[in-house]
């Protein structure tokens, strides 16, 4: 009976696990929605009020337009704003109230701007009231628990970081190392703000990305050596690509990032933690009919725990990446849509209350100078709507009579095995256990720990403990000490005391910078070593040189 029963079902498990390895491709039929009332591109896209609204950006011949759009009961409803926004930033506030400021200065996006408006959606109206405290054009804005708003990012200008204080001021905050645009800026649980990017502020990849943050020092992410956060070139909102939960602490996002041959991945970003999400499949980048080029940030349904970054071919196809990330790996599945009316290949989406994606604008493959020449197209796609088709390609699957062949011969070998196998002695269960378990299932365990151990050190900081312990983290996060060993070991190739000692040396050297008359036997007592013959070594082998020298040599 055990033999039948695996006869009749092998067919159907090797299929699926075929389809597993491949990212399952759904059709998907786009409404098309009123058309905007003014083409344009470089504006800004977003839900307030209920209501989807656009504002700024340039319309046709590359002119500025003094003008935003909502919709409602169909239509677009024209509305004035007081200054002009082309490649400039909008952020909702807890007041209801949208910030909208900076961007181009002139036609044809030349130079940048401090102009800045706030829009009220109750009385859909703008209100001129101050300037940046530096003139921008793609930059990114966040809003803090306390109101204020972080703003940073640039284009072909200086970059730093301002603050907006609320009420009408902004202000210097601070320098920094690396000028960006359009950077995603990440809030973190001890009231921080990362701030994030792989290209400059010219567009051009950043070698060696660091993460700089509001409060503290930069510092590098072991990530961003072999990936880069993608490139894209339309104004993002950071809270868009937000999936934790503030109510517990959890302030995690989804970044897309790309290796050095273009394929592409998706980062968690957990508090200062970056690792590539565990996916079921790879990304596709390529569709039935051609290369796929992703041009967006993950924008996320949290109701329904799914994320999408969009793409397109040059068809004038257009690709929702569907990311299930609550699921452990994470599910993927790519919707396409047929060739859009003109070949529509690079909008500003904007996701709906419902979780759906509503496409604005942009360029065309009929007019690819889409500068001059931009859209006033408005598509919706429904992601929540059970008529949507799954259409998986069927060129990975074998026929039915060799699988059944192969069946029969599989079945027979395996037959062969558990006879021999009833002869001899059976291991026990918690053996059992570790045969069954495959090379994926601890790889992504190894992850989850990982990330938790990242969490954990990260945020309580135990390394500045002498006294620390393998076994202090293992009760932390309630397993055992060869857990956290193991998993220490397969993810960084590192044992446990090296692994906490580069944290002790980043502790020292960030001690150096910021008080440089601290003596050195402070530094080490205070970074967690229990002696200085074991500082100087340890920080030698990690940097080349003694901390002495690294100070010397203006590392600090």
């Amino acid at each position: 009976m055990f033999l039948w029963n695996l006869l009749i079902l092998l067919p159907f498990s090797l299929q699926a696990n075929s389809a597993e390895s491949k990212c399952p491709l759904v059709k998907i039929v786009p409404e098309r929605l009123a058309n905007l009332n003014i083409p344009r591109s470089g504006h800004s896209a977003f839900v307030v009020n209920g209501e989807v609204t656009v504002v700024g950006g340039h319309t046709s011949g590359f002119v500025l337009t003094p003008t935003a759009e909502y919709l409602k009961d169909g239509k677009w409803q024209l509305l004035n704003t007081v200054y002009v926004h082309d490649g400039g930033f909008s952020v909702i506030l807890q007041s209801g109230k949208v910030l909208v400021a900076g961007g181009f200065k002139d036609n044809l996006g030349i130079g940048q701007s401090f102009e800045v408006e706030m829009y009220d959606p109750t009385t859909h109206s703008f209100e001129g009231f101050g300037c940046l405290d530096q003139k921008r054009a793609s930059a990114t804005a966040i809003e803090l628990d306390s109101g204020k708003v972080l703003i940073t990012g640039n284009w072909y200008a200086n970059d730093g970081v301002e603050i907006f204080n609320g009420q009408e001021v902004f202000s210097h905050l601070k320098t920094i190392q690396q000028s960006r645009y359009l950077p995603h800026l990440f809030k973190t649980s001890n009231g921080n703000v990362l701030i994030v990017a792989g290209y400059d502020s010219k567009g051009q990849p950043i070698e060696r990305p660091i993460i700089e943050r509001m409060k503290g020092e930069a510092f590098s992410a072991p990530l961003l050596e072999t990936w880069r956060p993608l490139q894209y070139d339309l104004p993002l909102h950071s809270d868009d690509c937000f999936i934790g939960d503030t109510s517990r602490g959890m302030y995690t996002y989804l970044m897309p990032m790309q290796d050095m041959s273009g394929q592409m991945a998706i980062a968690e970003v957990c508090d200062t933690v970056f690792s590539i999400l565990p996916t079921e499949c790879p990304v596709p980048m390529a569709g039935e009919w051609g290369k796929i080029t992703y041009y967006t940030p993950v924008f996320a349904d949290r109701q329904h725990q799914r994320g999408y970054v969009m793409g397109s071919d040059s068809f004038g196809r257009q690709y929702a990446l569907c990311i299930d990330y609550a699921k452990k790996p994470a599910k993927l599945t790519l919707y396409h849509t047929d060739p859009l009316t003109d070949g529509l290949t690079l909008t500003i989406p904007v996701m709906t209350g419902d979780g759906n994606l509503l496409l604005t604008g942009v360029k065309t493959v009929t007019k690819p100078n889409f500068n001059f020449s931009p859209t006033s197209q408005v598509w919706l796609l429904r992601f929540n709507d059970e008529s949507i088709a799954m259409t998986n390609a069927d060129t990975n699957r074998w026929p039915l009579g060799i699988l059944t062949v192969v069946s029969v011969a599989i079945v027979i070998a395996l037959g062969a095995v558990f006879f021999k196998r009833r002869r001899q002695p059976q291991p026990s269960t918690e053996a059992n256990e570790r045969i069954e378990q495959s090379p994926e299932a601890v790889s992504t365990k190894d992850e989850e720990l990982m990330q938790r151990i990242y969490l954990l050190i990260e945020k309580e900081k135990p390394y500045l403990s002498s006294e620390l312990k393998v076994s202090d983290i293992a009760e932390k996060l309630n397993t055992s000490s060869r857990n956290i060993s193991d998993c220490i070991k397969n993810s960084t190739n590192n044992t446990f005391v090296n692994f906490i000692n580069t944290y002790r040396i980043d502790f020292a050297k960030q001690l150096m910078r910021q008080q440089p008359d601290m003596k050195i036997s402070e530094v080490f007592l205070s970074s967690g070593f229990a002696n200085e013959t074991t500082f100087f070594r340890i920080f030698k082998t990690l940097t080349g040189m003694t901390p002495n020298e690294w100070k010397t040599n203006g590392q600090a």
